[in-house]
């Protein structure tokens, strides 16, 4: 099993986005919360399971992605921890934001 480890930032952006989503419905915000945090739940079981997004972002370091629609959370595997930088809406230019 792997730990997991939020930064600030990412606890930030699930705050804002249960904000702006429970602006119109509570229970929406607080569903899309729990499907984010039980697919991030999954990375302990199995990191890399989410698709490498250097590439595409020329980005220094392994990163991954996983897609839990409409957001994007981005994520690195460094030894026994799975560290998640960003939960990102999908229409968000995320390049600049990592």
């Amino acid at each position: 099993m792997y730990n997991l480890i939020y930064l600030q930032k990412a606890l930030d952006d699930l705050d804002e986005l249960n904000f702006y989503i429970s602006q119109d419905d509570i229970c929406a915000a607080d569903k899309m919360v729990s499907s984010i945090l039980d697919a991030v739940e999954n990375l302990t079981a199995f990191p890399f399971i989410g698709s490498s997004v250097n590439e595409r972002l020329e980005l220094r370091g392994e990163y991954r992605m996983i897609v839990v629609t409409p957001y994007l959370v981005f994520y690195r595997v460094i030894g026994k921890n799975v560290t998640i930088y960003r939960v990102l809406h999908s229409r968000r230019y995320h390049g600049a934001l990592l």
